[in-house]
């Protein structure tokens, strides 16, 4: 197996998802665990000698993209994510390489198995190369992905993961199917953060004295969002996606706060949809609407690929 890893850091532009790929889904059915196996929930963590390990959601897309690399969508396939909160408890940097401590399984109907095929450290573009041991005392962002077939990604709800930590076996039928949702996220917030992000482009890029650039530039903006605003409101996020979705709309509420009072004023005279332009500028928070976005690409980084990194 070959493989490379990301240290995660501070920068909340991301998830890095670097890629290791080996084997792949069998034609056969294969048997399902015999044993019934401890259930493994959401937010649960569970322990050996050297490693701490939650588990933050499980997740199907059909593609997955970040920072640094991509897997593309397929047509014969999609990929379920088991996205884990990892930490090595151990004195040294040899006590937990997660490769040799844990593997992940998928049985869809209790009898089609597919094996994991990919352990990636998500980070901050750090690239660890091969089985690179983890820090001691430090926190990581672990995703574990399993490609399955379509068929099976339509019928979550038959799906169950088998986790092994260390020669324990645990399982979880909490399988979200996002691929919807993430398709459709992508192409409103494309819309919305791509009219953001031409506001900004035209207002920080005009000079004059005379109001109508503004004036268009402000009537423009409110009709892009307008155009999304409903399509926003209407998107469905499974509950892995949750947070980010709830900054999301956040974001949306503010830009919106932003624009009315600004756009109330488009027929006024200069002086009033000047001092209305300043009033707006001078009452939005910077700092909150910067600390919104980058939740947001922390929590969902497939949206990377829209407008939202230069916002």
């Amino acid at each position: 197996m070959k493989c490379h890893r990301l240290l995660p850091g501070a920068l909340a532009l991301a998830l890095s998802v670097s890629l290791c790929a080996c084997g792949g889904a069998p034609d056969s059915p294969s048997a399902a665990p015999a044993q019934t196996l401890e259930e493994l929930t959401a937010g649960q963590t569970i322990t050996s000698e050297t490693a701490e390990l939650t588990l933050k959601g499980v997740v199907i897309l059909d593609a997955v993209v970040d920072e640094n690399i991509s897997l593309d969508a397929k047509d014969d396939s999609d990929y379920l994510c088991a996205i884990y909160n990892i930490k090595n408890t151990g004195a040294t940097e040899d006590d937990l390489i997660p490769e040799t401590v844990l593997s992940n399984k998928v049985f869809y109907q209790g009898k089609y198995e597919y094996t994991e095929f990919d352990q990636d450290i998500a980070g901050n573009g750090n690239a660890y190369a091969g089985h690179t041991p983890l820090p001691p005392l430090r926190d990581f962002t672990l995703y574990c992905i399993v490609e399955i077939p379509p068929e099976a990604s339509e019928h979550p709800e038959e799906l169950v993961l088998t986790t092994t930590l260390a020669g324990t076996a645990y399982q979880t039928a909490e399988v979200q199917n996002a691929v919807i949702f993430q398709q459709e996220a992508l192409e409103a917030v494309g819309a919305f953060t791509s009219g953001i992000h031409e506001f900004f482009q035209t207002i920080n890029f005009t000079i004059s004295f005379d109001t109508e650039p503004y004036r268009e530039a402000y009537r423009a903006a409110q009709a892009s969002y307008d155009q999304v605003k409903d399509a926003l409101s209407q998107l469905t996020p499974p509950p892995y996606y949750q947070e980010g979705y709830d900054a999301l709309m956040e974001v949306a509420a503010q830009w919106e706060e932003f624009l009315t009072p600004v756009c109330a004023l488009l027929d006024a005279s200069d002086q009033e949809f000047a001092q209305a332009m300043s009033d707006s500028g001078d009452n939005f928070d910077a700092e909150a609407f910067d600390q919104r976005i980058d939740l947001i690409q922390t929590s969902m980084p497939f949206l990377m690929d829209t407008d939202l990194r230069s916002l």
